[in-house]
């Protein structure tokens, strides 16, 4: 019997050729820690003072490749963190809760493009670390994370101690959506990833708990960095955000989902289709699970399976390693500046989670799994535009490094990582000027 095909799509109009990619790092990771300061009794401002956002001119500045955070000093023990919200208003005091003995150095990297470093340093500081008792909702707040002057944008946290490193997420937010591309984050996913696989129906999954690794949260930094690098006025939100407040979309121009993003409410479902917005999927199974949310106790249960309508797609298999994408219609408008041929290999594309296509969607690039049929699409003319990826290794392969099946780092292949780059950035461009 024949085995079933994978297809796969990729669309962009190339910014500058595939001149940018965001840089491995060396090794893609970081693991020495910043060198020790003197902590201060309470955190207080941040480094840059103007609150008015030029994505362009941002990502002009200086960046700093050490917000990566190596395998080792990820599974270290001895540190554990969280912060008390996934997104603030610029300016506001996020608690911050820590587990531990000694001094944690911390600093704040805004996610960007920063000339392929991938981040920016905005602030950094040190807090006291404590024992805690009890569960992670019942822990106490010792540090304050004070986020005046911090442009908006994507945050990763990085917090060291000893040999151990920790990611916490932020989002710094105005949620002034009208008329600009929005760019979706995922915490709700990310807590509920466990070292033991994702979160089964009818369990209330706590946002108020550190994450098991810090691998989630730096997935999207390569999609992202793309996002950037256009110069695209746009705007962060999380998943959080939306299921709380799903009306944020009501006059959004595009939603770009930057990376994994399956725990979905149906009101967020429904925002989303009545918006009217362009849509990208920069990873598969989006929305593939249904969930209620309680924004009291921020927290969520995983209810069932969701369904095609969003994405036009639908969660199919994962991928027991990986394998490359076939390009099949070399002349997609996607493909423009990208110096893609007939038949040409995008090595590593396909990995993890895949999702399939509904009939007549079109696709550029195919290949064959037996684990079952699944397509990356795109949809550009339907209105909305949609485009879905259909595959989880999208994110880190535009980021230069993904993980293997035993958890490992490897480099992701170098010709893909610029092809999927290339797409990205066009389907910013080209989404962004929709409307």
């Amino acid at each position: 019997m024949p085995s079933p095909r994978l297809l796969a799509v990729t669309a962009l109009v190339v910014l500058g050729g595939l001149a940018g990619v965001i840089s491995a790092g060396g090794d893609g990771e970081s693991e020495t820690p910043p060198s020790a300061q003197q902590p201060p009794a309470k955190v207080s401002g941040g480094l840059v003072s103007n609150p008015v956002l030029d994505i362009s001119a941002e990502n002009q500045q200086a960046g700093d490749d050490s917000w990566r955070i190596g395998p080792a000093r990820d599974q270290a023990k001895g540190l554990a963190a969280y912060a008390g919200t996934d997104s603030a208003e610029p300016g506001a005091q996020v608690p911050l809760y820590l587990r531990g003995q000694g001094t944690v150095e911390a600093r704040a990297f805004r996610l960007g493009w920063y000339g392929g470093d991938g981040a920016r340093l905005v602030w950094d500081g040190t807090f006291p670390a404590q024992p805690q008792t009890g569960p992670p909702g019942d822990w106490v707040s010792g540090a304050t994370l004070d986020t005046s002057g911090w442009p908006e944008g994507s945050y990763l946290v990085r917090l060291d101690l000893g040999k151990a490193s920790r990611f916490v997420p932020l989002t710094v937010t105005s949620k002034q959506t009208s008329g600009r591309v929005v760019v979706l984050t995922s915490p709700m996913t990310a807590a509920a990833t466990t070292s033991k696989g994702s979160a089964a129906q009818g369990r209330e999954v706590r946002l108020d708990k550190p994450l098991a690794s810090s691998a989630g949260p730096a997935a999207a930094a390569g999609v992202i960095a793309q996002i950037e690098n256009t110069g695209t006025d746009v705007v962060y939100l999380t998943d959080a955000d939306l299921a709380a407040a799903p009306e944020l979309l009501d006059s959004a121009r595009a939603v770009l989902v930057a990376g994994e993003s399956r725990y979905w409410t149906a009101k967020m479902r429904k925002a989303v289709q009545a918006s009217g917005a362009d849509l990208a999927f920069f990873g598969a199974n989006t929305a593939g699970t249904t969930a209620t949310f309680d924004s009291a106790s921020r927290s969520f249960t995983v209810r069932a399976s969701g369904n095609t309508k969003l994405s036009g797609a639908a969660a199919t298999c994962a991928a027991n390693g990986s394998t490359g994408l076939t390009v099949s219609d070399a002349a997609w408008w996607g493909f423009e500046g990208s110096q893609v041929s007939e038949g040409e290999v995008l090595k590593g594309l396909v990995s993890g989670r895949l999702d399939q296509a509904a009939a007549g969607a079109q696709t550029i690039a195919s290949t064959t799994l037996l684990c079952g049929d699944t397509q990356a699409t795109s949809y550009l003319d339907a209105e909305p535009a949609v485009f879905n990826a259909g595959t989880e290794a999208w994110g880190c392969t535009v980021s230069g490094f993904c993980l293997d099946g035993q958890g490992r780092r490897v480099r992701a292949d170098a010709r893909a990582q610029e092809v999927a780059a290339a797409v990205t950035r066009n389907i910013t461009l080209r989404f962004a000027a929709s409307r």
